[in-house]
């Protein structure tokens, strides 16, 4: 460009330009004496200045000493980058020309076009580099959480499991001792006594024989199979199973133990009602049900087993008129780890075993077991099977 032009331009723009470099926040200008001394710096190249009070000590690399020692043919001294700040904390680089004339050195620069690509490259490379680590820690963080939910489920069952081995040997140990006691006792009273006894008196002893006998059995039955269900021992075997067949059945078993407390067992009659259920598992369900209706009921009244059917399913409910049970406790009645546990009308013992095999075997049907209860009015327990089916065939 013409000299003259250059000239002419810069006598005319003199203030707005020399506002310009002033103010201008990408150019950066300082005036130095060669001793060090900050003559001038607008506020970008000030902003740089980590130690403004020391401004040449500013100067990293090349450091002002190095800056001061180099020579020209020209007043250009130095072209290139050059670093300011503190090498313990903040330093930028920009690219500058610095001139040398007499005793001050002049430096101007500013951050180059390909500074700032390279720049903005390396800020998406890291905020790529963040993102990656962040969706890193989010899959961790969720492993984490279901690590921690299994450990916890883990825990529980842990819990569950020490609970149900300590109810099972504290029902071998007292509830099934209990009704041996029963029959060690009536057995050697009747050896020592009965030829002296009345006929009346031997049938009262034996028929206590034979209450503390079934009562043992029962028990027995019942923790043999809790014991192999926990071993998944127990074979599911569903079949057809006419309702009625089975109530003639448990009605039968029951009996005696109704007639001992003056309870009606009352079956309603469904002669068409067809179920699909494993037979042994349903006969348990339905015996532990209704031995602790009867159980809970007082004397002289009635136990009443009903039957609906729900879409594909059977609701068969078992009511009484007994002592029922507290809002608090009907939770706790399907847990062996609760040890709830309450005696009957007339003082029968129990152990809460029969609920928990109802529970798992209704369970191992598909369908839901709940109950409903008001204390002082009675109970219903309930719960479904699935009905037979065409297509089970």
């Amino acid at each position: 460009m013409d000299e003259g032009l250059i000239n002419s331009f810069l006598d005319k723009w003199h203030d707005e330009l020399k506002l310009s470099i002033v103010e201008n926040g990408s150019l950066c200008l300082a005036l130095f004496s060669d001793k060090g001394q900050l003559i001038f710096a607008n506020q970008t190249m000030m902003a740089l200045f980590i130690s403004p009070e020391k401004p040449a000590d500013n100067i990293l690399n090349p450091s002002f000493e190095k800056l001061t020692g180099f020579t020209s043919t020209t007043s250009l001294i130095y072209k290139g980058f050059l670093t300011l700040g503190n090498f313990s904390s903040i330093n930028t680089s920009i690219l500058v020309r610095v001139y040398r004339k007499e005793d001050e050195i002049l430096i101007i620069g500013g951050v180059d076009t390909r500074q700032l690509t390279q720049q903005n490259e390396t800020m998406h490379d890291l905020n790529r580099e963040i993102n990656n680590l962040q969706r890193l820690l989010i899959k961790e963080k969720s492993s984490l959480e279901n690590i921690l939910r299994q450990l916890n489920q883990a825990n529980i069952e842990l819990k569950e499991a020490n609970a149900s081995k300590d109810k099972f040997f504290s029902i071998i140990a007292h509830d099934l001792k209990n009704p041996f006691n029963a029959l060690l006792g009536f057995s050697d009273l009747l050896m020592a006594n009965y030829k002296n006894m009345e006929p009346q008196e031997i049938e009262e002893q034996l028929q206590m024989l034979s209450s503390a006998s079934h009562q043992a059995y029962n028990l027995l039955e019942d923790l043999l199979m809790w014991s192999k269900a926990q071993q998944g021992k127990i074979t599911f075997l569903p079949q057809k199973i006419i309702i009625n067949d089975i109530f003639d059945e448990i009605q039968s078993n029951l009996e005696n133990v109704a007639a001992k407390k003056s309870i009606s067992v009352k079956f309603d009659d469904y002669p068409d009602t067809a179920l699909y259920a494993d037979l042994n598992m349903l006969k348990t369900i339905l015996r532990n049900l209704i031995s602790n209706a009867i159980k809970f009921s007082p004397r002289g009244s009635d136990v009443k087993v009903q039957v609906d059917t729900e879409n594909e399913f059977a609701r068969i409910s078992v009511s009484d008129k007994g002592i029922g049970i507290s809002e608090k406790n009907l939770s706790r009645l399907w847990q062996l780890s609760e040890q709830f546990t309450t005696k009957g009308t007339e003082n029968e013992d129990g152990t809460g075993l029969g609920l928990v095999l109802c529970r798992e075997f209704v369970e191992k049907h598909g369908g839901k077991i709940w109950a409903a209860s008001e204390q002082g009015k009675g109970s219903d327990f309930m719960f479904t099977i699935p009905l037979f089916d065409k297509k089970y065939e």
